[in-house]
């Protein structure tokens, strides 16, 4: 499905499948429950601002939020200065090629990415030291389209 801007509306209707329950989702567990949040849950916990420039924003939150909280946020932009501003907007940093073209299938399920075939795949990730934060966020670049970005980031205990 696409807007009139041409925008993909994937994320809407993964964060529909997740909150139905649908089990057909990679990397998605009966253990795992998901509910819609805001994205200054997301941009709080992160640091990362979600661009202006930002379409298609969906914000969930993984589990439960008590005692460690895990948010994923989808959307896309129109390209890769965005990306790189997302990057540095929380000092996520590390803004690489995935090595050998492929993500490995726990980071797919750990981004909520499923089947969705990755061009060109990109990451930037990082702990943010004395918060106890891990963000990591995965981009695809379709040709001729924007560019596909799942996020995650959740409280971890050291």
């Amino acid at each position: 499905m696409r807007t009139s801007r041409g925008a993909v509306l994937w994320p809407a209707v993964l964060l529909s499948m997740l909150l139905a329950g649908c089990s057909g989702v990679e990397g998605t567990s009966g253990a795992e429950s998901t509910a819609q949040a805001e994205v200054s849950d997301f941009e709080e916990l992160s640091g990362a601002q979600i661009p202006d420039s930002a379409e298609s924003v969906e914000v969930f939150s993984v589990g439960d939020v008590d005692p460690f909280a895990t948010y994923v946020a989808t959307f896309t932009l129109p390209g890769e200065e965005d990306v790189r501003d997302f990057c540095r907007s929380g000092e996520i940093g590390n803004y690489r090629l995935v090595s050998a073209g492929e993500l490995l299938e726990e980071q797919h399920e750990r981004h909520f990415i499923g089947d969705t075939e990755l061009v060109d795949p990109r990451r930037c990730t990082s702990v943010k030291q004395g918060e106890n934060v891990d963000r990591s966020a995965v981009f695809s670049f379709p040709e001729g389209k924007r560019v596909l970005v799942w996020a995650v980031t959740e409280e971890i205990s050291w």
